[in-house]
Order: structure tokens, then C-alpha cells, then sequence
């Protein structure tokens, strides 16, 4: 089984115009809105590659109904625990300029009774083998740790946590050592204190996230692809040419993650699980929605992926 916490979902709001004007009356052409969050992203990812995930997720008010709605449209199983009310996230995606504008509004008050029913779900839900990912930003009332509390129960119960988050909450889980993590360059340059903007910076930083006891790392950096580490074998996944991708890069992380869980999951190696996952993620940049991708599309560019196992 593989269970997926979005602590902070959201209602996303889409507004596609033509080109966004400060200080002047805009009108979007278009509006659609959708459940949110990098964790309903990774699970739709997952389903998208024939899983079955759990969600799990802290919802309340209107917009909470409206989730939960949404979800089950969707047919997820998901379990939710009552907070305030939800945030709603708009998304202005310009297409003149192909700029994406973020407006995320602040999460719920969520209470300390909410967090530790999250937590003994866990507790009382995880097996071995079983992967739970741990995906986004902590809501406010959660304590910074509570991703580095979960890792430790994952690891009491004998299965393998995934981490996508950044800033402190990732500092503070980092020494818990999850099963993997999937920082981008500027979040684990917040996370390690230095630069990274070189091939050996990039390897560096991997090596350090591994000394700290992370089995799997994977290191994004958008177009440039991934460099990732495994039980102290080395990776680096990129596109053969420049191809041209779509225009929506948002959830293109979060469909990463999701598809190399499932393919771990199914057993498959980490070769075949970085690739695919690396032509998912190109695949969702053609979609206005994370975890949003047509196969036939992400088969045609895993043809121009390479994958090099680099030397120690």
C-alpha cells in the first residue's frame, strides 16, 4: 500500500489570460478549478500508473466539502480529519508570455488532536513493505518535526518513507533519514548552506543528503534533469536533445515522485523507475495539473532519455 499526507491541500484555481497587467482590470478567459496540493499531485501520478493510493489529508470548512467532493470524483480513498477551513490557491498561467503567477493562501489552524490522529493512523495502518510519502508544506499548528515523527514511525513499522518538502520542515526530518527525498536545486541549497550551480555542486549536495542516511536522493533541476543516488551507486537522467516542453511546470515534481514510488512498489529497478519518472514529469508539463500526463506522450519522450551510471 502506498499512503500519501498532503497536510496542506488546496483548492486550485486556474485563471488563463493572455497576459497579466499590474494595476489594471484583467480578465481571464478561461477559469477551472481542481483539488490541490504536491500530495493529491503525487497520488494522481500514482493512479495514472495503475496504483491504488491512500490519501491523507486535513480538510475543513466550504472549500473542505469541496475536496472531499472532489475526491471522490476523482475515486480516491482518502481519509480526512476536520480543521479550519481550507485554502484556495490561484494559479494565473499567461499564455503570451508562458509566465505561471502562484497565490497561495495561507492553510488552516490545524489542532494538535487532528496531527496526532494522522499520526496514529499510521501507527495503526502501516505495514511492512508499505510506503507513505510526505509531501508539501506543514500547515500552521503542526509542529516542524511532525514529518521527522513520521519517518520514525515508518521506520518502527519496517516501511519506506518518501519526503518532498523543503525549508525547515525538511531540515528538521533530514536527521530522521528517510527512505528518499526529492529536493529541486533551491531547496537543497536552503537545506545544505551553499550554492548550487555546477555539476560537482550538484553531486556534492547528493553526497552530502546520503552521508546523512538517505537511501534514495533524487536532485531536480527542471530541464536540465535529475541527478539521483542509491545505495551509493549514482545517476544522472536527462533529455538526449532539447525538446521542447509544454508550458505548465507546476506538479511536474510532485508527478516525479509519484511515479518512481509506484514503479518501486511493483518491484521494478531504480533505472527503470528514474526514467520513466523523469518522462512522466515532461509528460505533465502539457497539462494544466500535477499529476496530469498522457502516456503515449510520456513514452514518446522516454525515447530521448538517457540515463548514466556516473563512476565513484
Amino acid at each position: 500500500m502506498i499512503f500519501v499526507l498532503c497536510a496542506n491541500p488546496a483548492l486550485d484555481r486556474l485563471l488563463i489570460m493572455e497576459e497579466l497587467s499590474l494595476n489594471e482590470v484583467n480578465r481571464a478567459s478561461q477559469v477551472t478549478e481542481t483539488v490541490g496540493g504536491k500530495g493529491v499531485n503525487v497520488a494522481r501520478a500514482i493512479r495514472r500508473k495503475g496504483g491504488n493510493p491512500h490519501l491523507l489529508i486535513f480538510e475543513g470548512g466550504s472549500t473542505g466539502e469541496k475536496i472531499k467532493e472532489g475526491l471522490g470524483k476523482e475515486n480516491f480513498l482518502f481519509t480526512s480529519w476536520p480543521v479550519g477551513e481550507t485554502r484556495i490557491t490561484t494559479v494565473i498561467h499567461e499564455e503570451k508570455t508562458k509566465r505561471h503567477t502562484v497565490i497561495n493562501e495561507p492553510g488552516p489552524l490545524v489542532s494538535i488532536s487532528a496531527a496526532l490522529a494522522c499520526r496514529h493512523f499510521l501507527e495503526n495502518n502501516l505495514r511492512k513493505g508499505d510506503y507513505v510519502v510526505l509531501s508539501g508544506s506543514l500547515p500552521r499548528g503542526v509542529r516542524l518535526d511532525f514529518y521527522a515523527l513520521l519517518i520514525e514511525v515508518a521506520k518502527r513499522k519496517g516501511a519506506f518513507s518518501v519526503l518532498d518538502t523543503s525549508g525547515e520542515p525538511l531540515r528538521r526530518a533530514l536527521p530522521a533519514a528517510p527512505f528518499m527525498i526529492k529536493p529541486n536545486v533551491r531547496e537543497a541549497q536552503e537545506a545544505l548552506g551553499f550554492s548550487i550551480s555546477s555539476w560537482e555542486d550538484k553531486i556534492k549536495a547528493v553526497k552530502i543528503f546520503q552521508n546523512q542516511g538517505v537511501e534514495l536522493v533524487i536532485l531536480s533541476d527542471g530541464k536540465n534533469g535529475v541527478v539521483a543516488a542509491y545505495r551509493g551507486a549514482m545517476w544522472r537522467v536527462r533529455m538526449r536533445e532539447e525538446i521542447e516542453s509544454g508550458d505548465y511546470s507546476i506538479g511536474s515534481g510532485d508527478t516525479l515522485v509519484g511515479v518512481v514510488v509506484e514503479y518501486l512498489q511493483k518491484g521494478k529497478s531504480i533505472e527503470e523507475s528514474l526514467v520513466a519518472a523523469v518522462s512522466c514529469g515532461l509528460a505533465n508539463t502539457f497539462y494544466p495539473g500535477g499529476g496530469i500526463f498522457d502516456e503515449e506522450k510520456a513514452e514518446q519522450l522516454e525515447k530521448n532519455i538517457l540515463i548514466e551510471r556516473l563512476k565513484d
